[in-house]
């Protein structure tokens, strides 16, 4: 065998292989359109909700969420990826309407097995609740005021998870982490608004809506 040849060998059979090289499933995504191969709308009941696709759209470069005037229904995406760990990020103006929230956050069924929570109220006082679940329970949950009105203008939030371990930030702050009780498993990413019904279910008289300038997902 020449020389040659067994180095085009070796070489071939050093060289990795990209058959079944797994995606890093990174993203950065500004809404210039509703991608189907990543996000799906949400066609369900959620609490005092009937969350639709009509109440998903995406218009001058962002997604909204939308809240309709007369009506406690609401609008939900989510990913059609699973992630394990990693750093997910929206940056958003939620809605003006009392007794209504937004959700960023990471799920999968059944209720109580895997879910990490941010969840902002949808009025000027700036409420937020963080709140892991895992095994079958609610393992941690934390109610705590922003210093702003969530509504007036969009903010940063983020979730950092993996091993175990969660942090939530707002605006570049860490506000909360929690090295026990999170779940390890993969989840869908999710963004919502929607009426509780441990809330007053109070429909907003117009049209309102979260409003979603960016969202980003990277791996750890």
């Amino acid at each position: 065998m020449s020389r040659l040849l067994l180095l085009a060998i070796v070489s071939a059979l050093m060289a990795p292989s990209t058959t079944n090289a797994a995606p890093s499933g990174a993203f950065r995504d500004g809404f210039t359109t509703l991608d189907p191969a990543r996000w799906t709308a949400g066609e369900h009941q959620l609490g005092r909700s009937a969350l639709t696709a009509g109440n998903v759209l995406v218009r001058n470069g962002a997604l909204e969420l939308v809240l309709p005037a007369g009506s406690t229904d609401g609008g939900e995406i989510r990913s059609t990826q699973t992630y394990a760990s990693g750093v997910a990020t929206t940056r958003m103006r939620v809605a003006s309407a009392p007794s209504s929230i937004t959700g960023f956050f990471l799920y999968a069924a059944p209720d109580y097995a895997s879910e990490i929570d941010i969840e902002v109220f949808n009025d000027p006082s700036g409420k937020v609740m963080f709140s892991t679940y895992a095994g079958g329970r609610q393992t941690h949950t934390e109610t705590r005021t922003l210093g702003f009105d969530p509504t007036a203008a969009p903010h940063d939030y983020e979730i950092a998870w993996g091993s175990g371990r969660v942090s939530f930030s707002v605006d570049g702050v860490v506000l909360r982490t929690w090295t026990t009780g999170v779940t390890k498993l993969p989840m869908n990413l999710y963004a919502n608004a929607w009426f509780p019904a441990w809330l007053d279910g109070l429909a907003p008289t117009g049209r309102q809506a979260t409003v979603i300038d960016q969202i980003e997902y990277r791996r750890r």
